[in-house]
């Protein structure tokens, strides 16, 4: 992580990447529904519940799976797991999480879970919904709803994207690039990607770098969710959502100086001679924000218990 970045963005470190873009409440219009029974989901063969190590550093996303069988978290509230197991394996920035103990948001957790095989990374968020429910009582439900926020759209008429953006190799970095606000991604590994339904988890280091944004072997739809993260959503003033109709991984770079405190809705950086993150979207990426409706998702807590000791 960049140190400087370290300092300007500390207060999102307090909260997920989920949390601090969840900027609506109680959407009008929800549609609620219950999450199906545990028993119809998959299930760790051996998991730990513990209270994390005081000096733990908390995670605001899933971390890849340690190995091909076994998911470790060491330090991650309640309210963060559920948006891990019950989000869409991405940053999950239209979504959020409400209601439950006080705790909920406070308390951190240390977890590991042993499956049997190679579970997929959906499998993975399944079998952790499993056990949130097994060890935390964890009941809850879900409000989808559509809101006005701004979608990602393609610029030209004939499609043609921007000087920025390539299609993905197939291949990440031997150098690990400096990056924070990182999207959740796969275990580093070369070739096509094996999960093609997990269109929200990014294949190689994604996320905000000094003077910009990467996107390695990523879908529009990662793209959408990083312009949703506190850095660009301080100058865009909402949320963003993919409706480019592009299904392809992708390798972009954004040249932009993201200043380090923005109001929000303002269009443009301190420096009012440079263009609009709206201009140098369009201009080097070949895309458009506009606004529009897009999908908003919202977990409410019924209950939870802390868990009892391993």
């Amino acid at each position: 992580m960049n140190p400087c970045a370290l300092v300007d963005y500390r207060w999102t470190a307090r909260v997920s990447a989920a949390v601090a873009v969840a900027i609506l409440a109680g959407p009008a219009g929800a549609k609620a529904q219950r999450d199906g029974p545990a028993d119809k989901r998959p299930a760790f063969e051996v998991a730990s519940v513990k209270l994390a190590a005081p000096d733990a550093v908390r995670t605001p996303t899933l971390p890849p799976p340690a190995s091909p069988s076994r998911l470790h978290i060491p330090s991650m509230t309640l309210a963060t797991l559920i948006y891990g197991a019950y989000g869409g394996g991405g940053l999950n920035t239209s979504m959020r999480v409400t209601g439950g103990p006080d705790w909920v948001n406070r308390t951190a957790f240390a977890i590991e879970g042993v499956a049997n095989g190679r579970p997929t990374l959906r499998e993975f968020r399944l079998m952790l919904q499993t056990l949130l429910e097994d060890r935390f009582a964890l009941k809850v439900h879900t409000e989808m709803s559509t809101v006005d926020m701004l979608t990602l759209v393609t610029a030209p008429s004939d499609g043609t994207l921007g000087p920025k953006v390539k299609p993905w190799s197939g291949t990440c970095p031997s150098v690990m690039p400096l990056l924070y606000l990182q999207a959740p991604r796969r275990p580093l590994v070369n070739g096509p990607p094996p999960e093609a339904d997990d269109r929200a988890v990014v294949e190689c280091p994604t996320g905000y770098r000094a003077g910009g944004i990467l996107v390695d072997g990523a879908t529009m739809q990662t793209v959408a969710q990083v312009l949703s993260l506190p850095p660009a959503r301080a100058l865009l003033g909402t949320i963003v959502d993919d409706q480019t109709g592009l299904s392809g991984r992708y390798t972009m770079e954004l040249d932009y100086p993201f200043p380090q405190q923005s109001p929000a809705n303002s269009a443009a950086p301190a420096d009012f001679g440079l263009p609009s993150l709206f201009t140098a979207v369009q201009e080097q990426w070949g895309l458009r924000l506009v606004k529009g409706k897009g999908p908003f998702r919202l977990v409410v807590v019924e209950s939870a218990q802390m868990p009892t000791p391993d």
